[in-house]
């Protein structure tokens, strides 16, 4: 048993210092010599720590959102943001209770030239198409008006979607091996939840922001982890081949 389990654990390190080395690759094919090198990457998971901040300027509101991507191809990666929100507000006109989850997913492009094989900072633009589910509740408000008179009542618990497409610009620069952290800017707009004349609409759409709102810019900053899984090849040098001369 002692001897399987050596064994194991000797493979698993063999496995991780294969993704975790580079190495280069030289191949002329129609008389073009294109020089490659493959390159450590993997699932980079991240908690979006901006959100933490909302517990401060509106204490009502309680986020989580994790991020993660997957490189591809030298600039391409897919990315995509899962999160959870939790509103709860009482003041003198109403009490607000609402919940739900988002998931957000879509593609980064890194614009970032001039770089050596081994670094992995990125500076990217990228979309995604965001799908939120959530319900809400008005347990009471209250109505003061001196003309009409005062009037109160409360909205019962109801679901509801939203969905929304999101036009992101940010930077992920690596501050230790596999560790990131990261910035960037978003603009989103709703375009398929419309709220009928009369209702109240949702406090917070989960994911995207206040609920009365078609378009919402929003930021974040983040701290990841880039779990080694697998290589990509990351074409290095390339040029065409001198032909021989005749003797």
């Amino acid at each position: 048993m002692t001897r399987i389990f050596t064994c194991f654990i000797s493979f698993l390190l063999c496995t991780g210092l294969a993704f975790g080395q580079d190495s280069t690759e030289v191949k002329l094919k129609h008389d073009t010599l294109t020089v490659t090198q493959q390159v450590s990457a993997g699932l980079r998971i991240g908690l979006d720590i901006s959100r933490f901040a909302y517990l401060y300027f509106q204490p009502y509101r309680t986020d989580v959102t994790l991020m993660a991507d997957a490189r591809l191809n030298k600039n391409l990666y897919v990315a995509g943001e899962f999160g959870y929100n939790r509103t709860s507000h009482s003041d003198s006109n109403y009490t607000y209770k609402g919940n739900g989850a988002f998931v957000a997913l879509g593609i980064d492009y890194n614009v970032l030239k001039k770089q050596t094989s081994k670094q992995r900072n990125i500076l990217y633009v990228g979309a995604r198409y965001g799908v939120a589910l959530f319900n809400y509740e008005i347990p009471e408000y209250h109505i003061y008006d001196e003309y009409w008179g005062n009037s109160s009542g409360s909205v019962p618990k109801q679901s509801d979607n939203a969905q929304w497409i999101e036009l992101v610009v940010g930077l992920k620069a690596e501050v230790f091996r596999n560790f990131f952290l990261g910035w960037s800017l978003r603009q989103r707009f709703l375009t398929t939840r419309r709220i009928p004349e009369g209702d109240f609409p949702p406090l917070v759409i989960p994911g995207f922001g206040p609920g009365n709102k078609k378009s919402v810019f929003d930021f974040n900053y983040s701290i990841s982890y880039q779990i080694p899984l697998y290589n990509v090849k990351i074409p290095v040098f390339s040029a065409k081949a001198k032909p021989k001369k005749g003797h």
